[in-house]
């Protein structure tokens, strides 16, 4: 931050205690920078203008009110997703429900092949991914109760029902959705999708849910 176009520095940095690199962990090294250029970043105006040219709004208005509307619906699924997140911890505490070790590890075993997880690296891994498992674990079972108890499981109807509403959306045809899903074997993530859709709208309709004003 110091330096003029065409300077240079000489300084001492030390590499973290988890650097990726064991064998340079904690150790120093001398670098030298130089300043070639400075650049700074030049933003448009605000006006009709930009707005006709990022999108089709007649103007900063239309745009700004898009805007507002995105930024509505995203604080919208952020605090149900916070209420849902809620609601199931209570259950899982109300209840005391477990989390059988081999479900974890099948779980966390799933994801290191997911993420390519070197073998050497898997321990370390498991360690740090274990009280995550443990929480999904929980939270799984906790909704398979509750869909098994209250009949919440989705139907064939609800899932052609879906599938037709994501081709419509798409402009494809039902068919073709089907068969893309079906062999992207995506189709049990939809049928999950649904079910806890359904497990999540009967235990708000169970609950009071206060709303926060600001």
């Amino acid at each position: 931050m110091a330096l003029r176009p065409g300077e240079s520095t000489d300084s001492e940095v030390r590499f973290p205690d988890d650097h990726p690199d064991e064998s340079r962990r904690g150790q120093s090294r001398q670098v030298r920078v130089t300043l070639h250029e400075v650049k700074r970043q030049e933003l448009p105006t605000l006006d009709d203008a930009f707005a006709r040219e990022v999108g089709d709004f007649e103007d900063l208005a239309a745009l700004r009110a898009a805007v507002r509307q995105d930024l509505e619906r995203e604080a919208a699924r952020e605090a149900e997703a916070q209420v849902r997140q809620a609601l199931l911890s209570q259950i899982i505490e109300a209840n005391q429900v477990p989390a059988p070790e081999s479900l974890v590890h099948r779980l966390m075993h799933g994801y290191a092949d997911m993420y390519r997880i070197p073998q050497e690296q898997l321990a370390q891994f498991e360690q740090q991914f274990h009280p995550v498992a443990e929480a999904q674990v929980r939270r799984d079972l906790a909704l398979d109760a509750l869909v098994e108890a209250q009949g919440l499981r989705a139907t064939e109807a609800e899932l052609d029902a879906r599938i037709a509403q994501l081709a419509e959306g798409r402009g494809v045809p039902v068919a073709e959705l089907y068969g893309n899903l079906q062999k992207a074997n995506r189709l049990g993530e939809l049928e999950r999708s649904i079910t806890e859709e359904k497990a999540f709208a009967y235990l708000l309709s169970q609950s009071t849910v206060d709303e926060a004003t600001s």
